[in-house]
């Protein structure tokens, strides 16, 4: 999209009534932008929305500030283009709250557009220099204005440009840096605003905390909170080392994903994929691995949710704020959970079409290092036009863990939760006890699993007297036995939903498995029909 910095050429060449998509926030530059041009051609710079009974011009004080001064044009009835076209004074004329179609009837719309159409047409015969300027915070015009009216765009300030506003600011502010990275961290806090916004937060938080590392705290924290409301999340760090049991993809994201994300495969017109599709039930390690692989690349890891965007009240708008901001943060992975549940009734047109085919033109024109991994659970409700943007990254199949992926992730959660008896690869149990535990656990999901560790450190701990858990010195420890009586607590998806699994495995065929076969000590031999092969562990004898 077109840029402000391209209103000049387009004004060279005719186009006098334009469009600008700008952040409120940010009205004081565009002031400042258009005032300048104004100055150079010698005529007023005029701004007006529905709060003003009359048109302001813009004028320059002593310390390059803008204010807004009242004049003798009053639009009867607050039509400001009405007025406009009955009029010929030169200018330059800001009209803000104009072009908000999705808040009005359509009626009403029609009938602004027309207005539009016919100050074209007027200006076009005119004498006198007149520019118009549209603004809004995001704007889409019907087929009968999209060709005559060129929009442009006030981007967020890229990386580069934060720094610059971030370096400025504490310099000027005299801010004490505690640590090196200091200003890099708060660079990072303010990617993703507005300019007007970066500028508005710093004032206002600087005058909280005395250092910069408190002032990237909040900021980052407020931010945090702004991009909650558009239905995107910041998700933390992984509180695991690994998945357990994927070795394929990770694999796949450690040997091939990061070394492509190195500088010098630049050189070689190499990139990172800009998609993965991750399908398999729920509970198997497809968003702890999304986690893992932001932390692999050292990533930010954003969670867009289709289901909000859909519901939000302009879901056009919302999402195209949700790209913009990814591709302004630049290296981060936009992971979209239960993305297949954006597509349901895709197939009739409507809102949810309309916004797939944004995504799909994002997908393979974006130049930023945004990664997109979605997670989804019934694939075919995907239409093949998405399936395929994920065709350089893979659709990987996330299935239930094997007896040997089962002890991984089971070693994984005990040495978290069980530092004394399994920290450093130390392991109490016995192939035997181990074989019986797993074997009683197959058809578990990974968070399952977790979660029956976790619960035996809690009982473990609710067990403790008041003394000992106030003094929280008596090391935790756990049997093979308690595991296995966490089993009566809850029944297995596996079983519970055993229809789904199954419906979800007959798709299986779309992907790439994400797990080797299981040849650790603990497989299960494959037999032949009326034929049984006892495990080695099952032979055992006490």
């Amino acid at each position: 999209m077109p840029t402000l910095e391209d209103w000049v050429i387009l004004a060279e060449r005719g186009r006098l009534v334009v469009a600008l998509e700008a952040a409120s926030v940010d009205r004081k530059s565009i002031f400042e932008f258009f005032q300048a041009l104004a100055q150079q051609q010698k005529i007023s710079c005029y701004y007006w929305n529905l709060g003003y009974d009359s048109l302001q011009e813009i004028r320059e004080n002593s310390s390059t500030n803008y204010q807004l001064h009242n004049t003798e044009f009053i639009p009867p009835n607050r039509d400001v283009l009405k007025f406009l076209l009955g009029q010929n004074n030169p200018g330059i004329f800001l009209i803000d709250d104009w072009v908000n179609f999705e808040e009005i009837n359509p009626l009403e719309r029609r009938r602004r557009e027309s207005q539009i159409q016919n100050l074209i047409e007027r200006l076009r015969m005119a004498e006198a220099t007149c520019y118009i300027v549209l603004l809004g915070t995001f704007i889409q015009f019907s087929e009968k204005l999209s060709a005559e009216v060129p929009v442009l765009k006030y981007p967020l300030p890229d990386a580069f440009a934060v720094q610059s506003i971030v370096n400025n600011f504490c310099f000027a502010r005299g801010m004490k840096l505690e640590k090196p990275e200091s200003l890099q961290r708060l660079t990072v806090a303010c990617q993703g605003l507005p300019k007007g916004e970066i500028d508005l937060a710093l004032n206002t938080y600087s005058a909280l905390v005395n250092n910069v590392e408190q002032l990237a705290e909040l900021i980052l924290n407020y931010k945090v909170t702004q991009l909650r409301g558009l239905g995107l999340e910041f998700i933390a760090e992984p509180d695991v080392p690994s998945a357990g049991g994927l070795d394929l993809l990770q694999r796949f994201l450690y040997e091939k994903v990061v070394k492509l994300n190195e500088p010098s495969a630049r050189k070689y017109n190499l990139r990172p994929p800009r998609g993965m599709l991750l399908l398999g039930p729920p509970g198997t390690g497809k968003t702890l691995s999304a986690k893992l692989a932001a932390k692999a690349l050292g990533y930010s890891l954003l969670a867009l949710s289709w289901g909000n965007v859909l519901g939000s009240d302009n879901p056009d708008k919302t999402l195209a704020k949700i790209l913009e901001i990814a591709d302004c943060l630049d290296r981060c992975i936009l992971l979209g959970d239960d993305f297949d549940k954006g597509f349901t009734g895709w197939e009739s047109g409507g809102v949810s079409r309309r916004l797939s085919q944004r995504l799909l033109t994002w997908m393979q024109e974006h130049t930023s290092h945004v990664m997109m991994i979605a997670t989804v659970n019934r694939i075919k409700l995907l239409p093949s036009e998405i399936k395929r943007r994920f065709d350089d990254g893979g659709i990987w199949f996330v299935d239930l863990p094997n007896m040997g992926s089962m002890y991984e992730i089971f070693c994984i959660h005990l040495e978290k939760y069980f530092p004394t008896q399994f920290s450093e690869g130390k392991d109490p149990w016995t192939d035997r006890e181990w074989y019986g535990l797993l074997k009683k656990y197959r058809g578990a999901t990974p968070v399952e699993i977790g979660n029956a560790v976790a619960r035996c450190a809690q009982d473990f701990y609710c067990s403790l007297s008041q003394q000992e858990r106030k003094e929280a010195e008596v090391p935790v420890t756990i049997t093979v036995r308690a595991l296995e009586a966490q089993l009566e607590q809850f029944e297995m998806a596996s079983k519970r939903d055993a229809e789904d699994l199954q419906a979800i495995r007959n798709s299986a065929y779309y992907a790439r498995p994400a797990c080797s076969p299981d040849r650790s000590r603990f497989a299960i031999t494959k037999q032949d029909l009326f034929e049984y092969q006892p495990h080695q562990f099952d032979a055992i004898k006490d």
